[in-house]
């Protein structure tokens, strides 16, 4: 009889999306523990702690003050899924068996000498998470190839309220007085990033605007433009709507002209992301449905199973064969929840369109602990299948094989054995 648990965990992951930068630039920024809380941060800062803190804060402290300070907050915020991650981390990685000033102290030392190992990154991912690949987003093509695949960015592209924005993305040296000739120089740029082993394109802008995106005219989306154009101050964000609505189209049909799935964020909201924002209803999957509908060659990817709104999400990655389910983020946010939407999907949604992991995070450590989750997540996930017999070993192993690896290997055309 087949060994579930030992069968999952041998699957070599292909990582459908993280924000790990290279070893150089991890390197240059002198990243210790305290880079490495990431998604925690987000629980300390709701438990009390001041954002300061971790953003370039406590330089007037010394180790130990700085390491009890952290502790306080630590000890209000331990529960969360995003904590029990980074205690893994630490734990697994680092042998860090307690919560206490030397022990942090301690591993905060640990933390800097690993930065400085030029073959940690494929020791976390390869021989201790299993992963074989990660698609990694952080505006860069010159990764390590062995390890990652770049994705590209979207939302500068049609983010402009000022003529810095358009700047931002052309350069200094482009001249541009149209809007004709913006979309050709972002049209030129994607199509540069695509023979450097891009795999996908990415849209965040549920973070800062609706996802809800009208069909704008080109004579109406020039005229904002040349408003933008005219103005020193530049635009407001719901003067800029159309003209960002019209540039979102072009986007999405350069992905797919370039033949990149195209990654959306949906859902929950990352605090440090936002700062002052949180407009969780920005994210609602279903105002998405116009573009699904409308670019039908398209191949999008729903990101973060669409959490809290995963009714509706599981419906629309069930109906359109466009759209792809991602378990992107999801288990650190809610072990319950990912458990819970991957039931959902595995009743709804044909198993090829499921993508079952995506770290999402910053670093190797966090794409380490949230692995090892997800594995345990979907084990549960599948053990409770069998038990009702909704699936027999065989099923569970393949599914298991198709959301850890094939559809991945597949959706982005790694070629990937």
């Amino acid at each position: 009889m087949r060994d579930l648990k030992a069968y999952i965990d041998s699957i070599r992951i292909l990582d459908n999306h993280e924000h790990i930068r290279t070893q150089r630039m991890r390197q240059e920024s002198g990243f210790d523990f305290y880079q490495m809380l990431h998604y925690i941060g987000s629980d300390l800062v709701t438990a009390g702690m001041p954002w300061e803190f971790l953003y370039g804060g406590g330089t007037e402290l010394d180790p130990e003050q700085k390491a009890q300070q952290f502790l306080t907050y630590w000890r209000r915020s331990s529960n969360t899924g995003y904590a029990r991650a980074l205690n893994m981390a630490v734990r697994d990685l680092y042998g860090m068996q307690e919560w206490t000033v030397p022990a942090l102290l301690e591993t905060n030392e640990k933390v800097r000498r690993a930065t400085q190992d030029p073959g940690w990154y494929s020791y976390v991912l390869r021989e201790r998470a299993g992963i074989d690949m990660a698609l990694t987003l952080i505006q860069e093509t010159n990764v390590d190839l062995e390890l990652f695949r770049p994705v590209l960015y979207f939302d500068p592209f049609f983010r402009l309220l000022n003529w810095t924005d358009i700047e931002t993305v052309v350069g200094p040296n482009r001249s541009i007085g149209t809007l004709g000739q913006y979309m050709e120089a972002v049209e030129e740029i994607i199509a540069g990033w695509v023979p450097l082993q891009v795999v996908a394109s990415k849209m965040g802008h549920a973070y800062w605007r609706t996802l809800f995106t009208e069909d704008v005219s080109r004579s109406d989306a020039e005229a904002v433009f040349r408003r933008l154009m005219d103005r020193a101050e530049g635009l407001s964000q719901a003067e800029s709507k159309p003209l960002q609505d019209y540039l979102i189209h072009f986007c999405i049909q350069q992905s797919v002209r370039n033949g990149l799935p195209i990654q959306i964020h949906t859902g929950h909201h990352e605090p440090s992301v936002t700062r002052d924002g949180n407009t969780l209803t920005n994210s609602l999957v279903s105002d998405l449905i116009p573009l699904l509908l409308k670019y039908r060659d398209a191949r999008f990817v729903l990101l973060h199973g669409g959490y809290p709104y995963v009714g509706e999400y599981a419906s629309i990655a069930k109906n359109f064969p466009n759209v792809y389910a991602d378990m992107t983020w999801l288990y650190v946010i809610s072990p319950t929840a990912s458990k819970q939407l991957l039931h959902q999907l595995i009743d709804m949604v044909p198993q090829s369109k499921i993508l079952g992991f995506g770290g999402d995070y910053l670093h190797v450590e966090g794409a380490y602990a949230h692995s090892k989750l997800a594995r345990s997540v979907l084990t549960s996930v599948l053990q409770e299948k069998l038990a009702d017999g909704s699936m027999n070993e065989e099923e569970a192993a393949h599914f298991a094989d198709l959301v850890l690896r094939d559809n991945v290997n597949e959706l982005y055309d790694l070629s990937l054995k």
